[in-house]
């Protein structure tokens, strides 16, 4: 038998994965939305109370759209240094006074400071991430030992510690497949940026490798909100360089050999 913490832990994720849950906690976070603030997409953990929800603010027409992500958890996320509002509630799946909560947080200048715009270098990014998923390829990061056997049970610095660790793009269901190391900070930062906003999530592998699995239920609406011309290959190449291109594409020739 599990530990008390973890038969805790999995009673909890068992109550709060039900649809009638996740109905009744959607219908509680928009209860709390501000008016101008539309609920574009939610993102369940699996493993845990924790939910996940992209939200737009209203701009002009001509103005790209403006996005928040909003954290909904039984605890502060493990991860520091995120681009996140966040709502700890240690009483779900009590939802009392939940709507309140989330409107105060949505009107606090962490709120304001938490919203994001794309530039077109970072949609060109979300766009790739899109079609190396269509090719089985995600993007790793090889944690320390002590990070990894913690699983998520200590907090990690996603801004200063997140960065130094080594770079990988892999066969997202074997990395014994194919795992290829990439030097490219500037594109490191920015999937940091991404995995701080919930556009990547994360699941442990083996070797100490962290997936960064894209969001796709969030990435496909917010690009077809977005509707600026991107030049995809021409801006990634004068971004990261020809190698980080060349790279790539071998990867993804890689793994069309062995999907086929």
């Amino acid at each position: 038998m599990g530990s008390e913490p973890d038969q805790h832990a999995a009673a909890l994720a068992a109550q709060t994965s039900t649809p009638a849950f996740h109905r009744a906690l959607k219908a509680a976070v928009q209860a709390g939305l501000p008016q101008g603030v539309q609920l574009v997409a939610a993102n369940y953990a699996r493993s845990s109370a924790s939910s996940y929800w992209l939200l737009r603010w209203t701009s002009g027409a001509a103005m790209p759209p403006i996005w928040l992500t909003l954290r909904i958890a039984t605890h502060p996320h493990w991860l520091t240094h995120v681009q996140q509002v966040e709502v700890v509630r240690p009483a779900l799946p009590d939802l009392t006074g939940l709507s309140a909560a989330v409107r105060q947080a949505l009107a606090s200048p962490a709120a304001a400071a938490a919203r994001y715009q794309f530039t077109p270098l970072e949609l060109a990014v979300l766009r790739q991430l899109l079609v190396l998923a269509d090719h089985k390829l995600v993007w790793l990061v090889q944690m320390t030992p002590a990070i990894a056997a913690s699983h998520k049970g200590r907090s990690f610095d996603l801004q200063n510690d997140f960065r130094r660790l080594p770079l990988f793009l892999g066969d997202r269901n074997n990395v014994n497949n194919l795992l290829v190391p990439v030097s490219a900070p500037a594109f490191q930062d920015k999937l940091i940026d991404f995995f701080g906003a919930n556009l990547l999530f994360s699941q442990f592998s083996s070797h100490y490798m962290l997936k960064l699995l894209p969001t796709i239920q969030w990435l496909k609406p917010m690009l077809a909100a977005d509707t600026r011309p991107v030049q995809g290959p021409a801006q990634l190449a004068a971004a990261y360089g020809q190698h980080f291109m060349a790279t790539v594409a071998a990867a993804v020739r890689q793994a069309d050999l062995i999907d086929s």
